[in-house]
């Protein structure tokens, strides 16, 4: 840990800091708090590898359920359209088939949004602010000072030192 006052290095341990004698206890437990522990960090690792796993599975799923779809509209297609049986009832079940699929996926992407507005409100209320690139420079502006209260009035201090040496 580092001396918030000089910047030394100072064991954790420490209650006082080696080179300019600054109370390092309250420092070192705002610190402890701010790192995650053990558990906490194995809880976070668990629950990516598990939303990483959930993505693949259903993309996987998502993929098997095209392939399914589009062979049934296919065979729709090939054995009522095509054939000229019943093109009427052929063109109502592709439509049935794709409008459920949309009708699924919008669903998914709704809920979905749904869980990212929960998650962002709740990072809010905590006050977990989204990360920003440090590493920018500034823009360089234009700088003015204010001027202090005392930088026109202190000419009038020599005029009165002046009326004084006269009396």
């Amino acid at each position: 840990m580092f001396c918030p006052n000089c910047g030394a290095n100072n064991s954790t341990e420490q209650k006082f800091c080696r080179s300019c004698g600054l109370n390092l206890e309250k420092t070192a437990e705002s610190m402890l708090e701010q790192i995650p522990s053990a558990e906490s960090a194995n809880l976070l690792k668990q629950e990516r590898w598990l939303e990483n796993f959930g993505n693949v599975a259903f993309g996987g799923f998502g993929l098997v359920l095209l392939a399914a779809v589009s062979a049934i509209i296919y065979t729709i297609f090939t054995k009522f359209i095509l054939n000229g049986s019943s093109v009427l009832a052929g063109i109502l079940l592709i439509a049935y088939f794709v409008f459920g699929i949309l009708t699924v996926m919008y669903i998914l992407f709704n809920e979905s949004l749904k869980e990212k507005k929960q998650k962002h409100k709740l990072q809010a209320e905590i006050g977990i602010t989204e990360k920003k690139d440090t590493a920018k420079l500034l823009e360089e502006k234009f700088f003015e000072p204010v001027p202090s209260i005392t930088e026109n009035s202190t000419e009038l201090l020599h005029a009165k030192n002046k009326t004084q040496k006269l009396r």
